[in-house]
């Protein structure tokens, strides 16, 4: 029986590649949790920010691609996340993986999206995020984020137009 080869790379062994690499790990969880935050605030305009300016927002299967901020910022209207009275969105399992100034990575995700005041009307599902991400001198930014669905539940969500942005994030 062969030994298995563990997907995470080893961090460095020099003391200072360490310690760039446990900061670089930090401050890209850190950006994974802020993605949910401001989608939950429905602060679309700080959401926004965190991509690059020709980044991209995807959901597997889905009819749209969101390029750049313009497009982004799709994602607070009302057919989008706006449309919601509220929104849960959990990150976490994040797998980092850094390489100079661009990184890689997985992150699962559960997303609650209730239709109205009433706690028993919602939309669910999860799976996770494959993101790519470039650091700048603001810090690491978005310049890929795709949603891979495994599950849903509750309520059907609304159908999306195609070229629409997206109903659940």
């Amino acid at each position: 029986m062969s030994t298995p080869t563990a997907r995470v790379p080893a961090p460095p062994t020099d003391p200072a590649e360490q310690l760039q690499w446990l900061v670089d790990r930090a401050a890209i969880s850190d950006l994974l949790v802020e993605f949910a935050r401001t989608l939950d605030e429905k602060d679309f305009e700080a959401n926004t920010a965190l991509y690059l300016p020709d980044g991209t927002f995807t959901v597997e299967g889905a009819p749209f691609v969101l390029v750049g901020h313009e497009q982004l910022m799709r994602t607070g209207s009302p057919t989008g996340l706006a449309k919601w009275h509220a929104t849960w969105h959990l990150s976490a399992n994040h797998a980092i993986h850094v390489d100079g100034d661009t990184a890689t990575t997985r992150s699962y995700l559960i997303g609650v999206h209730r239709f109205t005041e009433d706690k028993h009307r919602h939309a669910d599902g999860a799976g996770w995020y494959d993101c790519t991400l470039r650091r700048t001198p603001e810090g690491w930014r978005f310049a890929t984020v795709r949603i891979h669905e495994v599950w849903m539940a509750g309520e059907p969500l609304p159908e999306v137009a195609p070229g629409g942005p997206p109903a659940a994030g």
